[in-house]
């Protein structure tokens, strides 16, 4: 069993804010009560339910940055066209980034289930005498 830096309140504390949308690092470095994120992280790795945990926790934070990007598109851009296109630039960049992060968070939804990942393949369609025929591979 691996040594517990980390008590299962803190861990909690920590997941629930992370899924608000807070970063690890400045969940540690703002609350004195709380140990330091290279330690969390180690714990992470040691211990199966508390990565479990905070897979959940990471995963819930996807959805909300998926928000994030929503209301980045829709929020009003300034009325001078200068600084709107310096505006939409940074905004783009900003969603641009999140979204990668995401991709990388969360490939398999919000489930983190194999079987909710969109399926690919090949589709081959063939023609003989006017009908059509497809095959999925």
């Amino acid at each position: 069993m691996p040594k517990r830096n980390v008590t299962k309140a803190q861990m909690e504390e920590i997941c629930e804010a992370i899924a608000e949308g807070v970063s690890l690092t400045r969940i540690c470095n703002d609350n004195d009560h709380l140990p330091s994120w290279r330690t969390i992280l180690r714990y992470v790795q040691e211990d199966e339910s508390a990565y479990t945990q905070y897979r959940t926790a990471r995963s819930l934070q996807c959805e909300v940055m998926r928000d994030q990007i929503l209301d980045l598109v829709e929020a009003e851009l300034p009325t001078d066209p200068k600084l709107a296109m310096a505006e939409v630039q940074r905004r783009r960049l900003q969603a641009d980034h999140m979204d990668k992060h995401i991709r990388q968070m969360q490939p398999l939804g919000i489930r983190d289930k194999q079987e909710d990942k969109q399926q690919t393949g090949q589709i081959t369609l063939t023609w003989s005498g006017g009908d059509v025929t497809a095959e999925a591979s």
